[in-house]
């Protein structure tokens, strides 16, 4: 249990900080849940558009396009994953000050 002197001393560590790459929470959420299922979709209609200019079946050129729609949102996932910086100055929350 921590008193509540190192309480303020976390505080004030925790108010101090200034990272130059911080990520916000949304984004990353966006960007590993939504975006491939955005990103799967738009595949989809652009291999059933170009399945049809081309005249192949649309069926096939839509599964050729949701999956390679997919491939490229996992290695843009893969980017923004490095890209990212984890702050050791954020606020941590503990069990003992709940």
């Amino acid at each position: 249990m921590k008193t509540q002197y190192e309480k303020e001393i976390v505080n004030k560590i925790n108010n101090g900080s200034d990272s130059g790459k911080d990520t916000n929470m949304l984004m990353a959420a966006f960007m590993f849940f939504i975006f491939p299922i955005i990103g799967t979709f738009l595949g989809v209609l652009a291999g059933g558009y170009i399945g049809e200019f081309m005249g192949v079946n649309i069926k096939t050129s839509q599964i050729i396009g949701g999956i390679l729609a997919f491939v490229l949102s996992v290695a843009i996932i893969k980017l923004f994953d490095k890209s990212i910086k984890v702050d050791k100055n954020a606020k941590k929350i503990e069990w003992d000050d709940m």
